[in-house]
């Protein structure tokens, strides 16, 4: 039975790109989760701000942490084409 911390397992390329998407995933969960909680945080302060007509803890929670999303949806894609197309490269050359 092998290890699976052998070192013929160590540096195989599904290996590398599972690694690198679950650091993608974890840093982008990461982001999300401090916007969130920023804005909720610094709601009673923001409610001061107004931002178009309507306090900006408002606008956070409406539109601003949705768009941010978004965003980091985006990302995300952008970011496993880039992470999928240096698996195929990898399986090409080998």
């Amino acid at each position: 039975m092998m290890n699976g911390n052998s070192p013929a397992r160590a540096n195989t390329p599904q290996l590398m790109f599972w690694k690198r998407t679950c650091q993608l995933t974890g840093g982008l969960l990461l982001i999300w989760f401090s916007l969130i909680m920023t804005a909720l945080f610094f709601a009673r302060e923001l409610a001061n701000v107004q931002w178009f007509g309507w306090n900006l803890s408002f606008y956070l929670a409406a539109q601003g942490l949705t768009l941010s999303f978004v965003i980091l949806i985006g990302i995300y894609a952008l970011a496993m084409r880039a992470l999928s197309r240096q698996l195929a490269d990898s399986r090409e050359y080998a």
